[in-house]
């Protein structure tokens, strides 16, 4: 008799309508979610340094003209609303030095050698930017991430006991001069941003004209520590 198999192909059809069996092959698989973009990771990145209260900069340089002026390093801490205190290392005015760095509320002062204490200066007199600069939200360093042209997810690299995914890109001179006061405006600086899987930035190269059409030097800046008490007060 065919009876019993007829109602056990509809009994069947009713677990299947209902959800109450497995009716589909052990091989299909539910999509998972579309990971970011780049640039969304970018913008991301940049989210998380605006929204940090305070992050420390490390600052080192290659490839810079023996007879550039400018910051060749600095460590320091910056801070939100933009602040910075800590030490660049460079040329400034011919005169290689060390320079104590203060930046808070739109006003600097540095210790400069030769003179005793700190002293309020105008940053610009010496071909470089407010330091705070570099920590403010719509035009300081995460400016540049949201800047940066046709960016790709490149290698994975480590770093201590991190590993970052590198996303690179190019980055219109124009960005770099506004932010650096040096560097061909009308030229192209490759970027090479390195983020946590949290994608927060870890690391950032920048690498092009910044001592003029036909140069290429490298600043590399490095963040960590995000969130860390720090206060900044005038001297």
């Amino acid at each position: 008799m065919r009876t019993p198999v007829k109602l056990a192909a509809a009994a069947l059809s009713v677990l299947c309508a209902t959800g109450l069996a497995a009716c589909t092959s052990d091989d299909e698989t539910t999509p998972g979610p579309t990971p970011p973009s780049p640039a969304q990771r970018l913008a991301a990145a940049k989210a998380a340094v605006d929204a940090a209260p305070s992050v420390h900069l490390k600052l080192t340089s290659s490839g810079v003209p023996k007879d550039a002026s400018g910051v060749l390093s600095g460590d320091g801490w910056g801070a939100h609303p933009p602040a910075f205190k800590g030490t660049l290392k460079g040329s400034f005015a011919g005169i290689p030095a060390d320079v104590e760095i203060v930046s808070v509320g739109g006003e600097v002062w540095a210790k400069l050698p030769l003179i005793p204490g700190m002293n309020k200066i105008d940053p610009k007199a010496f071909g470089v930017p407010d330091p705070a600069t570099l920590f403010s939200t719509d035009k300081g360093l995460s400016s540049l991430l949201t800047a940066t042209q046709s960016p790709a997810e490149s290698d994975k690299i480590r770093n201590g006991a991190e590993i970052l995914t590198t996303i690179k890109g190019s980055i219109p001179g124009a960005n770099v001069v506004d932010l650096f006061l040096i560097g061909d405006r009308n030229g192209s600086f490759q970027a090479t941003y390195g983020l946590t899987e949290a994608d927060q930035l870890r690391q950032v190269d920048v690498t092009g004209p910044f001592f003029g059409a036909g140069t290429s030097s490298t600043y590399t800046m490095t963040l960590d520590q995000y969130g860390t008490p720090v206060t900044i007060t005038k001297p």
